[in-house]
């Protein structure tokens, strides 16, 4: 099954994400984590994220969603996948990054990937 993390950065203003320096994150993962592809959004909870969710979403893919708290990018993100036909609870893992810095959301992200194995 491919890997794939969808990484939402909550349009970089959430409090709960001060210390992460996405630029940084992003070419970690890229980097030092097995993966076949990573993107980045503003905001994967509203409407143009959901539309982005239902034409990229496919059932042969794992899905690892750095973002809040696992609890709220359940609710946030349920109508994405439904609208996609992709089954939450065998194809993604929620990671939450909130009040995390850089090395420990790749840290997180790294144990949500290696749990697909």
């Amino acid at each position: 099954m491919k890997k794939a993390i969808l990484m939402c950065t909550c349009s970089f203003a959430c409090p709960s994400m001060k210390d992460i320096d996405f630029g940084e994150l992003s070419e970690r993962i890229r980097l030092e984590l097995s993966h076949d592809y990573m993107l980045m959004h503003p905001r994967l909870c509203e409407e143009n994220g959901e539309n982005l969710l239902e034409d990229l979403l496919k059932d042969d893919v794992y899905y690892v969603t750095p973002a809040c708290k696992e609890e709220k990018q359940k609710k946030l993100l349920r109508d994405g996948f439904a609208r996609a036909g992709v089954a939450m609870n065998s194809n993604w893992k929620p990671v939450s990054i909130s009040f995390k810095n850089t090395d420990q959301a790749i840290n997180d992200i790294q144990k949500a990937l290696e749990e697909s194995e």
